[in-house]
């Protein structure tokens, strides 16, 4: 979702323009349609979701955005996902968006790692400290603010069944189940 030309530090969502696509990340094919597997149909390669609006940001001012809403109280910025909703699809509303928190997990520093692979630093993020324990709750809170029915990224627009979510009933599998239950 594109930036506004002003942006605020609050929670209010905007909504992305029909600008987004798909883009293989083995062979470079760009296209506007996925199939469900979201595999490249030319290469068998995985498909990227792409805005072309993404090369015209100013990456300084997002990180000044994002950074100082980690000081404001407001739902959204209190999330670790919804913080950068610039990247996200647009809820109809910020009282819409289904949200734990999730995705303020912390960073640990692996010295010895990092020694031993020769590179300066090295950290890994524990996503087992989510809300429900699973790296899937961060994609559960965008899966679980849509309504039944479609979910859309600017002019794409996705079944619920290939997010795992349709109304309350949750076809997500192993640690997906607590995330999609957990948001509704």
């Amino acid at each position: 979702m594109p930036l506004s030309s002003t942006p605020e530090k609050g929670s209010k969502p905007s909504q992305p323009p029909a600008s987004f696509g798909f883009r293989c990340i083995g062979c470079g094919l760009v296209t506007t349609a996925a199939a469900q597997d979201f595999r490249c149909s030319e290469c068998g390669n995985l498909l990227e979701i792409t805005d072309s609006s993404w090369n015209s940001r100013n990456p300084t001012a997002l990180k000044t955005l994002w950074r100082e809403r980690r000081s404001l109280n407001a739902s959204l910025d209190l999330s670790g996902v919804w913080r950068f909703r610039e990247l996200l699809p647009g809820p109809a509303s910020e009282d819409s968006v289904v949200t734990l928190r999730e995705g303020n997990t912390p960073l640990y520093e692996l010295p010895q790692s990092s020694r031993r692979i020769g590179i300066p630093r090295l950290y890994a993020k524990h996503q087992g400290m989510n809300p429900t324990g699973s790296f899937k709750d961060t994609g559960m809170t965008v899966a679980a603010t849509f309504p039944p029915g479609r979910i859309s990224l600017g002019s794409l627009r996705f079944d619920r069944q290939h997010v795992g979510v349709d109304g309350s009933l949750c076809r997500a599998r192993w640690n997906a189940q607590p995330g999609a239950c957990a948001g509704r």
